[in-house]
């Protein structure tokens, strides 16, 4: 999904988005099929395509990238592993997977309820690949920002609030074993 559209001067669609985007978008999509919107069918070919669209972007020890071009795919620079954005991807698609597998448990159809175990796998495996445990700095007990891939190189800034945005990649990155319990 693109990150914005931009209506004045002229209406022009941003071409570019975040993990969290695409994970809004995941989410949005199932909430849609709940709430009768759209069908299973619909659910799937949407799901599907985004998934394959996920397989072939450019990933940092399993992060995905920061911002990408709706268009080519191709990371954009600079190239940043964002510490909340991945959090938020790998959060709404273990919410995603969690609700394919409901609805595979009432389809009666077995190619279909098939089709949305696949979906609801693939989506676990796309949460649970990136490693948290290099954005966390050890002796603070905190997580840096991000990384900034091309210096090879971690933001100075840390998320320091419990009640912050990095909340949900807190308890993602302590259910992986990426971090201490105590963070």
């Amino acid at each position: 999904p693109p990150d914005n559209l931009q209506t004045l001067p002229m209406d022009m669609v941003a071409h570019r988005t975040s993990p969290t985007n695409i994970g809004l978008y995941l989410l949005s999509t199932t909430c849609a099929r709940q709430f009768g919107w759209i069908g299973t069918p619909e659910l799937l070919t949407r799901m599907e395509a985004t998934l394959a669209t996920l397989g072939r972007m450019q990933r940092h020890r399993g992060h995905f990238l920061n911002w990408y071009d709706t268009q080519t795919l191709a990371p954009l620079l600079p190239m940043y592993v964002s510490t909340v954005d991945s959090g938020n991807l790998s959060g709404h698609l273990l919410a995603v997977a969690q609700a394919c597998l409901e609805l595979a448990k009432e389809d009666v159809d077995t190619a279909t309820a098939a089709r949305l175990r696949a979906a609801a796998e693939r989506c676990e495996q796309f949460a649970w690949q990136a490693d948290f445990s290099f954005l966390y700095h050890r002796k603070r007990h905190l997580f840096h920002i991000g990384y900034r891939v091309a210096e090879q190189q971690l933001d100075a800034g840390f998320y320091d609030l419990l009640a912050s945005e990095s909340r949900l990649t807190s308890l993602l990155a302590i259910a992986k074993g990426d971090v201490p319990v105590q963070h």
